[in-house]
């Protein structure tokens, strides 16, 4: 496939291949792969991303009424974890994915079977998905993907790393590659070694993704500046939204911690990254821009408006599912609130108790543990502060 092999001269065998079927007529299954092959190019090298989609349609319409096939399970697999997913919300992207997987398991495609299902499962952990639930899909299919796809187990072992830090549990993921590798920097030696660029990406990107989360944000920034020295990391994919997202979130904090020009300049360009992203799916980004335009404002600072933007986010967020980021628009608006005199300091507390049961009902224990302790909450107030998910009347 075009994503394990990763050479170059695939576009321009993709290219070559294009050109044939079409002065040749030649429109089957096996064609169809060269078709979403330049769709994906056409997004992850010129960042045109309606051209891409063209392509990809153009390649799903030539699977119509033919009997799937390994070239098949390429095809789908491309279109909706390259392509597509610029365009669709993200649970649908991660469900065609699992069906992807289900169908290259049918037609005997076990590698790209694996690839699905493991972004698939990766695409439902960033968009907010329960994490306990997450986790036995992790360990369920680990011993598959081992089987299947070494490749692929590392990248789950890596989600699995991500899942336990923010449940507070302890599965020893590595302990499927039976001694071999044993920490996340072996990972990476290992993807090194290997020429894997991919792997190697995600997990730096798992690093600054967990950093974010337990606020270690030192680390955090640290692991964003190694993601931004990797030449992948500058073809878009989905860990670039939630990268960007988070970068632009950490810039407009040192902001107000150092007054720097420089992050505020990132802070801004990164509202303008989402901005650009947002006009082919804008509900895979409403609550992420909402969040970064307020604390835009908080940095100003707007009191008003960054207030606004805060329950803008809190509300998107919970309409779209994101449980994950309503309980993060919830602390970073009380976090805001502490530091404006002119409210009540049971205004922020309300809110980091609103966050505190998103974070419980997202699964992530730890993180929900380490915001009670930071804010020393009530639990009894807790208790009773209300339900953050139901709309207020």
């Amino acid at each position: 496939s075009t994503y394990a092999l990763s050479s170059p001269y695939l576009p321009l065998l993709s290219f070559e291949m294009v050109q044939y079927s079409l002065r040749n007529t030649v429109f089957t299954p096996e064609s169809a792969v060269a078709f979403a092959a330049l769709g994906y190019f056409k997004v992850i090298l010129a960042q045109n991303y309606l051209r891409g989609k063209f392509w990809a349609n153009v390649a799903l319409e030539m699977l119509k009424n033919s009997r799937p096939i390994s070239a098949t399970v390429q095809v789908n697999f491309t279109v909706n974890a390259y392509i597509m997913t610029w365009f669709v919300p993200m649970r649908e992207s991660s469900r065609k994915l699992f069906e992807t997987y289900r169908l290259g398991m049918k037609v005997g495609d076990f590698t790209m079977s694996m690839y699905a299902l493991g972004l698939s499962l990766r695409y439902a952990l960033l968009e907010g998905e329960n994490l306990s639930l997450i986790s036995r899909s992790l360990k369920e299919n680990l011993k598959k993907m081992m089987k299947y796809s070494t490749v692929c187990a590392k990248l789950a072992v890596l989600d699995l790393i991500i899942v336990d830090e923010l449940r507070g549990a302890e599965s020893e993921p590595f302990a499927i590659f039976q001694g071999q590798l044993t920490n996340d920097s072996d990972l990476i030696n290992d993807a090194i070694a290997s020429s894997n660029a991919n792997n190697v990406e995600c997990a730096h990107f798992r690093r600054f993704y967990s950093a974010f989360w337990r606020a270690d944000y030192i680390q955090a920034e640290a692991s964003s500046q190694v993601l931004l020295s990797l030449p992948s990391s500058k073809r878009p994919k989905l860990i670039s939204i939630y990268f960007y997202f988070f970068r632009g979130l950490l810039a407009f904090r040192r902001y107000r911690e150092n007054n720097s020009e420089e992050q505020l300049r990132i802070g801004i360009e990164t509202i303008c990254k989402l901005e650009f992203w947002s006009q082919y799916a804008p509900s895979n980004f409403e609550n992420k821009l909402f969040l970064l335009n307020a604390e835009q404002y908080a940095s100003l600072p707007n009191i008003y408006e960054a207030k606004t933007q805060y329950e803008a986010s809190i509300n998107s967020a919970r309409d779209n599912g994101r449980l994950h980021e309503q309980g993060l628009a919830f602390e970073l608006m009380g976090n805001f609130l502490s530091s404006v005199t002119s409210y009540e300091p049971s205004e922020a507390m309300k809110c980091w108790k609103n966050a505190y049961l998103c974070y419980l009902q997202w699964g992530a224990k730890e993180k929900a543990a380490c915001l009670f302790k930071e804010h020393n909450l009530n639990v009894f107030d807790v208790d009773s502060c209300g339900n953050p998910l139901k709309h207020s009347r």
